[in-house]
């Protein structure tokens, strides 16, 4: 005779024991999808928890990135994303109406400018835009080529996720030759600058940092910016570390992160071009070296070479830069540094062989391997980039109902 004992009612559980099972899962984003897919009661105590769906923000924030890629009719108003640790394309097209390259990709948010040097933040997962006032409207006056201006602003990063923090979060933007530094905040109209009397060249990446904003150089020089004070109408640029000489510094691209364990890492990205004969430069990357900041009890600091990141990975380009703990993503290498193509050259820089300087290097065994293969009728479009896939603590939005 059969069994008719029914199994346990998982539906029944207590609401406090699928908070904390909800809890646990986060990060992997997808993880807790998943979870919330398994049945009605449990999807409805998880949307229903305010402080696990700031939690579940948050996390948000520690995942790794997906790769915004080209559709494959090469819209100007949508694009794919690209899972770079399954390599597998998600064919769920988002609203992107920018047929340009993206200056900045921060909590989700995608930063785009016009011709009028005005910003725009759009977040392709919520539908949600932030209109910004521009930049620097003299600027607009000497335009001479009709795509300039999308490199003129280098990048825009934002301090916290517009969705956890609405009312306290700012938006820091890097433009101009020497990349100089400008500053909004919610509800202002116009950008603030950064004052210095620092002897300093073109700025390189940025990042927020423990109430302040840390700019490194294109010398391995880095400045700080004290944001703590929300009543100000200046922020003073202060030196941290002075620039190094050309020949220390070197022909490479600088970017800074915030590692996983609360340290900042400086990375150095050498690359080599030569001339395509058209007008244009070919150009890959060939080096990677990672430094550490230090600082003494003096309160100096300085900047040591380190070979090993251990459980890190790290995420760098046109994007904030990113740190992961590897071994939380199966697939994902630790000890290694993804990158995207980002190198400007101000020679129509993605012609003729498109945005194709992509890959993983492993500081390991200092070899190179690819995540991505770029399509080749797609070697004209805008250059790939990672975003943090977001949610909207409304909780209305589809995106958080999953």
């Amino acid at each position: 005779m059969a069994d008719s004992k029914e199994g346990p009612d998982w539906t029944n559980l207590a609401k406090n024991v699928v908070v904390l099972i909800a809890e646990k899962l986060v990060p992997p984003l997808s993880q807790f999808v998943m979870f919330g897919l398994v049945c009605k009661d449990w999807h409805t105590t998880i949307v229903d928890d305010h402080l696990l769906r700031r939690q579940v923000l948050k996390g948000c924030h520690r995942q790794v990135p997906l790769l915004m890629i080209p559709t494959k009719d090469k819209s100007p108003e949508r694009r794919c994303l690209y899972n770079i640790i399954r390599k597998k394309t998600y064919h769920t097209e988002l609203s992107v109406p920018y047929s340009r390259r993206c200056c900045g990709s921060s909590y989700g948010w995608i930063a785009t400018v016009d011709h009028t040097s005005a910003v725009k933040l759009i977040n392709p997962f919520t539908n949600g835009i932030i209109d910004l006032p521009p930049i620097d409207t003299f600027f607009v006056n000497f335009i001479t080529e009709e795509d300039e201006y999308e490199f003129y602003v280098k990048k825009v990063i934002l301090s916290d996720d517009h969705y956890v923090n609405p009312d306290n979060f700012m938006i820091l933007g890097l433009f101009g030759g020497l990349s100089s530094i400008v500053i909004i905040r919610p509800g202002e109209i116009t950008w603030t600058y950064t004052r210095t009397d620092l002897e300093t060249i073109a700025k390189a990446d940025a990042i927020f940092f423990k109430g302040k904003a840390y700019v490194v150089d294109w010398r391995l020089g880095i400045i700080s910016v004290d944001v703590t004070n929300t009543d100000s109408n200046s922020f003073e640029e202060k030196m941290v570390i002075p620039p190094k000489h050309y020949e220390e510094a070197g022909i490479a691209l600088k970017y800074i992160v915030e590692s996983s364990d609360g340290e900042i890492l400086i990375v150095q990205r050498f690359y080599t071009t030569s001339d395509a004969g058209d007008e244009s430069l070919h150009h890959w990357t060939v080096n990677f070296k990672v430094f550490k900041v230090e600082r003494h009890a003096t309160d100096e600091a300085r900047l040591v070479e380190i070979n090993n990141i251990g459980d890190e990975a790290l995420f760098l380009g046109d994007n904030s830069s990113i740190s992961v703990v590897a071994s939380r993503f199966p697939g994902c290498r630790s000890n290694c540094i993804y990158f995207t193509d980002d190198i400007i050259l101000f020679v129509h820089p993605y012609l003729p062989s498109g945005p194709i300087d992509m890959g993983i290097f492993s500081l390991e065994t200092g070899c190179f391997d690819r995540y991505y293969d770029h399509h080749p009728s797609h070697l004209d479009m805008p250059p790939p980039f990672f975003i943090l896939p977001t949610l909207s603590e409304n909780r209305d939005s589809p995106y958080l109902h999953l």
